[in-house]
C-alpha cells in the first residue's frame, strides 16, 4: 500500500464514523444486528466515496469480498448450527449437560471447566464461532442464564483463539512479519499466560462475583498455570496446531481433579437442566457426543501430510484485481479470496462428521423421524437474521480496509502514542478482530504495521507482533460476528428480542475484553522496557 489518506484530525473523525455508528447503533439504541449493520455499512460508503477516494468500482469489489468473506463464517455458523439442533432434536444435549453436570456439580466449577477449559479445546479443533455454538447451549442445560452462559462461553475461549483453528491466526501473523516460528510461537505462548489466568478470572467473576473469585482461586490458578506450561511447551516443540487443544485437555483434565479435592470448597446445588421440551432418548453421552468426536478425529487427520497436501488442492475462492483510490490508497490483487478448503475448513468438517454420525445413529435405530427436516427449519429461523447482520457488518469493515481507513486509524493510534505504543498495541488487534470478527484477518490488516511501527521506534517487534495477535484473540469476546453466533444459540431458550439479549451480552463482554487487554498491554510494555 502507498499513500492513501492524509493523517489529520477531519479524516480521523471520518474514518471512525461507521465504527461509531455500528456501537452507538448496538449499545444505546439497542437496535437489532441487520439493522446496525445495515446503517453503518451505508455510512462508510457515503464517507468513503465523498471523503476517501474511492469510486463504484473500488466499492463493488470491497462490498465482494465482505460477501466472500461472509460465506466463509456463515458457512461454519450454519452448519454449527445445524449440528446443534440435530443432536438436540435426538435429546443429546440434554444427555451431555446432564452427563457433565454429574461430572462436575459445583457451578463455579462448571464454568471454569466447561465453559473456559473446555470451550478451548473447541476452539483448539474449528473456531471461527463453534466453541460458543458448542458449549454456550451446555452451560444453559446446566442451569446458567443465557445472556450468562453466553458471555462465559466468549470470554471463556478468547485465549485459545490465536493457537486456535489449528493454529491460523498463529501461522498468519508469522507469515505477515516474517518472525521465524521458533522464536515467536514459544515468545507468544509466554505472553499468554497472563491472559490465560486472567480469562479465568472473568468467568469467575461472571458466574459468581467476588466470591466465586475467592473460592475459585485454588482451581483457577490450578487449571491456568497448567495450560499456559502445556501452550508453551506444545509451541516450543513446534506443534503450534495443537497448543489450543493441549491446553484445553489439560486444563478440564486439572479442574476435573481439583474440584474433587478439599483445596475447592464446593458448593452444590439442585442442577436446574432447563429445556423447553421434554425429549425421550435412548442416546448414552458418547453417542450424543459423537458428531463431536468425529470433528476432532477429522481435525487431526486432516493435518496429516499426504491428506493435507491432497486437501489443499481442493477448494473455492475467489480473485480479486487491485484497487486504487483517489487519494493513492492501493491494494494489492488478492487470488482465492477466503478460501474456503474443502478437508480444512471447519464447514465440510462438521458436514462430514454429522453424515457419519446419520449412518451411525440410523443403524443403531438411534435417529428419529424426520430430524433433519425439523433441524434444518429450526436453523433458518435461529440464522436469517444473524446472517445479514454478519453479511453487512463485513462489508463494512473490508470497505474501510480498502479504502485506507482502517489503517489510517492504526496510524493515528500509533503515532499518537510513541513510548506507550506497546500500552496501545493490543487493543490495534482487538479493533481488526471486532471488525471482522476473526483473529486471523485482524493479523492480515495490522500484523505487518504493527512489526513495521515497532522498528520505526525501536522497540522489540516479537513482543509487540506477540501482543498484536494477543489482543485479537480476546478481542473475539467482544467480535460482533461471534457475540452474535451466541445470541442466536443461547437465544433459543430467551424470551426476550434478539436485539435485547445481544445488547446484554455486549454489555457483559466488553468490560472484561478492555481489563484484560490493557494488562496484556502493561505486560508489553514491561517487557521491552525492562527485559
Amino acid at each position: 500500500m502507498s499513500n492513501g489518506p492524509e493523517l489529520n484530525i477531519i479524516n480521523v473523525i471520518l474514518g471512525t464514523t461507521p465504527l461509531l455508528v455500528l456501537l452507538t447503533s448496538i449499545l444505546v439504541f439497542r437496535w437489532s444486528a441487520p439493522k446496525s449493520g445495515a446503517v453503518s455499512c451505508l455510512s462508510v460508503i457515503v464517507i468513503s466515496g465523498l471523503f476517501f477516494g474511492a469510486d463504484t468500482k473500488i466499492l463493488a469489489i470491497s462490498s465482494a469480498k465482505g460477501l466472500s468473506l461472509s460465506i466463509f463464517v456463515l458457512s461454519i455458523i450454519w452448519t454449527s448450527v445445524m449440528l446443534y439442533n440435530v443432536i438436540d432434536s435426538l435429546g443429546g444435549i440434554d444427555v451431555i449437560g446432564k452427563t457433565m453436570t454429574k461430572l462436575v456439580a459445583d457451578p463455579l466449577a462448571q464454568a471454569l471447566v466447561v465453559g473456559w477449559a473446555f470451550s478451548g479445546v473447541m476452539q483448539g479443533i474449528a473456531g471461527f464461532g463453534v466453541p460458543v455454538a458448542v458449549v454456550a447451549p451446555l452451560m444453559i442445560f446446566m442451569g446458567f442464564l443465557p445472556a450468562r452462559a453466553a458471555a462465559i462461553v466468549l470470554v471463556g475461549h478468547a485465549w485459545a483463539v490465536t493457537f486456535g483453528s489449528l493454529g491460523s491466526s498463529y501461522f498468519m501473523i508469522q507469515q505477515q512479519t516474517g518472525i521465524p516460528g521458533e522464536d515467536i510461537g514459544p515468545h507468544m505462548a509466554a505472553l499468554f499466560a497472563l491472559p490465560i489466568i486472567g480469562t479465568g478470572v472473568a468467568v469467575a467473576h461472571l458466574q459468581g462475583g467476588l466470591e466465586s473469585i475467592r473460592r475459585g482461586i485454588p482451581i483457577i490458578l490450578s487449571m491456568g498455570i497448567t495450560m499456559a506450561i502445556c501452550l508453551w511447551i506444545t509451541t516450543l516443540i513446534g506443534a503450534p496446531q495443537i497448543a489450543s487443544i493441549v491446553a484445553g485437555l489439560a486444563g478440564c483434565t486439572i479442574g476435573w481433579i481439583v474440584a474433587k479435592t478439599p483445596l475447592f470448597p464446593q458448593k452444590i446445588t439442585k442442577a436446574k437442566l432447563t429445556s423447553n421440551r421434554i425429549v425421550a432418548t435412548k442416546l448414552n453421552f458418547h453417542m450424543a457426543f459423537m458428531p463431536y468426536y468425529l470433528l476432532l478425529v477429522f481435525s487431526v487427520i486432516v493435518q496429516i501430510p499426504v491428506v493435507k497436501e491432497f486437501g489443499n488442492s481442493l477448494f473455492w475462492g475467489l480473485d480479486y484485481p487491485a484497487t486504487k483510490t483517489a487519494l493513492g490508497h492501493s491494494v494489492d490483487e488478492i487470488q482465492n479470496y477466503a478460501k474456503i478448503t474443502l478437508m480444512r475448513h471447519p464447514a465440510p468438517l462438521i458436514l462430514m462428521s454429522l453424515i457419519i454420525s446419520y449412518v451411525i445413529l440410523s443403524s443403531r435405530k438411534l435417529w428419529q423421524h424426520k430430524t433433519a427436516i425439523k433441524a434444518a427449519s429450526k436453523t433458518y429461523n435461529q440464522c436469517v437474521s444473524t446472517s445479514v447482520g454478519i453479511i453487512t457488518m463485513v462489508m463494512m469493515a473490508l470497505i474501510m480496509t480498502d479504502t485506507g481507513m482502517t489503517v489510517l486509524l492504526a496510524r493515528t493510534i500509533a503515532t499518537g502514542t510513541q513510548e506507550t505504543f506497546p500500552l496501545i498495541s493490543p487493543y490495534i488487534g482487538v479493533l481488526g478482530t471486532f471488525m471482522t470478527g476473526s483473529n486471523t484477518n485482524s493479523n492480515v490488516m495490522f500484523g505487518l504495521l504493527q512489526y513495521e511501527t515497532a522498528q520505526a521506534l525501536g522497540i522489540t517487534s516479537i513482543t509487540i507482533a506477540s501482543v498484536q495477535s494477543i489482543g485479537g484473540s480476546l478481542g473475539s469476546s467482544i467480535a460482533p460476528a461471534k457475540v452474535l453466533v451466541g445470541t442466536a444459540i443461547v437465544g433459543i431458550s430467551e424470551k426476550k428480542p434478539d436485539k435485547d439479549l445481544y445488547g446484554e451480552v455486549m454489555k457483559r463482554t466488553i468490560p472484561y475484553c478492555l481489563i484484560l487487554v490493557l494488562l496484556v498491554g502493561i505486560q508489553a510494555w514491561i517487557v521491552i522496557n525492562l527485559f
